[in-house]
């Protein structure tokens, strides 16, 4: 491996794995720091570059939006998103989810030779006309030095999500701007954060983002995180790409997001009103990412509102995300899906507009999987 003195050659590289233990979660939406040993560095080239201005002696270099947009977009024009985005490298910015039981990847040549009803593809839902790229449409985040990670929000959906190319760029001491490596990510865009994690000997773009009923009320707002791979493109680039969640025997759990809060509901024969809510932490240590669920049910008399809700059920799990090849893999099941498969009317519960991820594992395990929980390598 070649040297590189750079920020980003002390970022990226090979870490020593530790034990990954099972324990309680502090905090439901943060992850915690991991003290990063000294690394290899990765001869990762620059994908695409501007001239940075310069700063004064000491100051933290910057960027105004437009530039960023400039940085990341093909052919930006001003003020604008162009029609049919594309990235500084060319390739669309475009988010394809995974239907089916999404048993191969979404960029393996096969996906195009598979049925179309199992075939990766955008999600069907309604797009807000583009508007003005502005201050609120370019979220940096600084992880150290002079590298920053950066996201440019290019379309917008009507279920709050958002889509755009991410990045994660560098100020250089010859007084450019370069990309590092990039990618598309869809989330939720208010509040949103971005970090760069060690995962065993790769790293993970964690994506956080959230959408609120009511902009005045933060007890209405839901939080989900995002986890994308860093891989090489073989040609000399990286990008960030959205790997599924499987079990370790293969079976796919869809999508690895994570909603930290998610609710549900169901009627009763009785009339009875039964709610499920799912509580979510996730935190990233160097040997795999703990996620804590705690799921609470309850049932309520609709001709009594005033009453208070009878507690039904409360489960919690810890299971452990590690990264093996190209994939995430989840110890268990998600708590919420097999909550969801206990309940006798299960067909009648319906989530409350939460897009597919791994916190439901897509659908009930079928009789190939062990559902009582798979240990990898002893790692739990």
């Amino acid at each position: 491996m070649s040297e590189h003195p750079s920020a980003w050659g002390r970022l990226l590289g090979v870490s020593a794995g530790v034990a990954l233990t099972i324990g309680a979660v502090a905090a439901a939406c943060s992850s915690s720091n991991n003290q990063q040993r000294p690394q290899a560095p990765l001869p990762i080239p620059a994908l695409c570059s501007i001239e940075a201005p310069r700063a004064v002696a000491g100051a933290v270099p910057a960027l105004r939006y437009d530039q960023w947009a400039r940085l990341l977009l093909r052919d930006y024009a001003p003020g604008f998103a162009a029609a049919n985005a594309r990235d500084c490298t060319g390739q669309p910015v475009e988010w394809r989810e995974f239907r089916g039981n999404c048993a191969e990847y979404c960029d393996e040549p096969t996906n195009q030779q598979r049925p179309e009803s199992q075939r990766c593809t955008t999600p069907v839902t309604d797009v807000v006309p583009q508007r003005t790229i502005d201050d609120d449409s370019v979220i940096v985040s600084r992880i150290g030095g002079n590298l920053r990670l950066v996201w440019v929000i290019t379309d917008r959906f009507s279920n709050g999500e958002a889509v755009g190319p991410v990045a994660l760029t560098e100020f250089t001491g010859d007084q450019r701007v370069v990309v590092r490596a990039i990618g598309t990510v869809r989330n939720y865009p208010k509040r949103a954060r971005m970090r760069l994690d060690t995962v065993g000997e790769r790293r993970v773009l964690v994506h956080e983002g959230e959408i609120c009923d009511n902009d005045d009320d933060r007890s209405t707002c839901r939080r989900a995180a995002r986890l994308m791979l860093l891989r090489s493109t073989g040609e000399g680039g990286a990008r960030f790409l959205p790997e599924v969640l499987r079990s370790i025997r293969g079976r796919c759990y869809g999508p690895a997001r994570f909603e930290f809060q998610r609710d549900s509901n169901a009627t009763l024969d009785s009339g009875w009103r039964r709610t499920f809510q799912l509580a979510t932490a996730i935190q990233v240590r160097q040997d795999g990412i703990q996620v804590h669920e705690t799921v609470t049910v309850q049932d309520r008399d609709p001709s009594r509102p005033d009453d208070p809700p009878r507690p039904y059920r409360r489960a919690s799990q810890d299971r452990a995300v590690y990264v093996q090849g190209n994939t995430f893999v989840s110890s268990d099941p998600s708590l919420w899906s097999r909550v969801l498969a206990q309940e006798a009317r299960v067909d009648r519960i319906r989530d409350a507009g939460a897009p597919r991820d791994a916190s439901a594992d897509g659908d009930v395990p079928d009789a190939g999987d062990d559902f009582r929980g798979d240990y990898i390598d002893g790692g739990i």
